[in-house]
């Protein structure tokens, strides 16, 4: 999904952030990631299903997949412009570069656990002295395409639920009591970020963090706002690309329903531990559960999460890992 986790440092990060030779870094998470992907295509159990959806499918379907594929650029163009935005404050970079580093993140966080990898791939593109400050920036992003998927999937989830009340044994006050106080636990800290920084600065317990947490003291709320508002058109474009999939498939939703269910899938896709090559089952079976309230065609709506998961995360994967082995120390 075009969601993102919140991305956690592990020794193995911290490693690299220290070390600027990662050559054995990058094959190594290369190798798993390929050897990932073969394993997800020699198990996926519906070639059949896909091949007959296709040959039944008109001519004048074909439209609606060009547009989500013409979405594609546009889509990982708004990831790395908030990538730059990130970085500013730290390194100065291009739009080439933070393209280049959001598709190798995207090849480098392929086989890891909400994608945590990612910070490998895209701290590559900083300076060695700037990557443990590329670590904590690499959180920052995730967190802000989190709150926006939060801040738009709450009303749809709260929304589905009344108008399809019974259908699913999810404890919903449960569940949108959780959200709304993670979404208030994450706003508040990060508006507070920059406050905080400064107070680690003059702390004395700030000497193993400095290098880390420095860099948030150069942004304001103003330029979380920012960043905010791209990653929510960048939310918006992927959930468009979600949509012109369901209609490739010949999914009719009115506009209110594709409003309530596909933000509400996103929703639960992003609080779903997964991996990456494992994504597709868990957005198609989240697909079926929500928009399947509103269409019978099961096959169709799980053939269309699997194949916006393949447009949207294979095919960076494979540029980004070009990218990443062309990429000199």
């Amino acid at each position: 999904m075009e969601s993102s986790g919140v991305a956690t440092t592990g020794l193995g990060i911290k490693r690299f952030a220290l070390n600027p030779s990662f050559s054995g870094w990058k094959m190594l998470v290369l190798i798993a990631s390929y050897s990932f992907l073969g394993y997800k295509l020699l198990n996926f159990n519906q070639y059949v299903e896909l091949a007959a959806q296709w040959k039944q499918m008109p001519l004048s379907q074909a439209w609606w997949l060009v547009a989500v594929l013409a979405l594609l650029p546009l889509n990982w163009l708004l990831e790395s412009l908030k990538w730059k935005m990130l970085t500013s404050r730290v390194q100065k970079i291009t739009v080439r570069d933070a393209v280049k580093a959001v598709l190798s993140g995207i090849s480098t966080g392929f086989f890891t656990p909400n994608r945590v990898g990612e910070i490998i791939g895209r701290v590559a593109f900083l300076e060695p002295e700037n990557r443990k400050a590329g670590v904590t920036l690499s959180i920052l992003n995730s967190l802000t395409q989190n709150m926006v998927m939060v801040l738009c999937g709450t009303p749809a989830f709260i929304l589905f639920f009344r108008v399809t009340s019974g259908i699913t044994e999810i404890n919903k006050t449960l569940y949108l009591t959780v959200l709304i106080v993670g979404l208030l636990i994450l706003g508040l800290f990060l508006f507070t970020l920059p406050q905080w920084s400064l107070r680690l600065k003059n702390s004395r317990l700030s000497r193993n963090l400095k290098s880390y947490t420095d860099c948030l003291s150069g942004y304001n709320r103003r330029d979380l706002f920012h960043i905010m508002g791209v990653s929510l058109f960048r939310y918006l474009i992927f959930c468009t690309q979600f949509y012109f999939m369901l209609q490739f498939f010949g999914i009719e939703l009115a506009p209110w329903q594709a409003m309530v269910a596909i933000p509400t899938t996103y929703l639960f896709v992003t609080f779903t531990p997964s991996i990456a090559f494992s994504e597709a089952a868990v957005r198609s079976s989240y697909a079926v559960l929500v928009i399947g309230a509103f269409s019978g065609s099961i096959a169709g709506i799980a053939l269309a999460g699997i194949c916006i998961w393949a447009i949207n995360f294979i095919f960076p994967m494979l540029v980004g890992s070009v990218v990443l082995v062309r990429k000199r120390n």
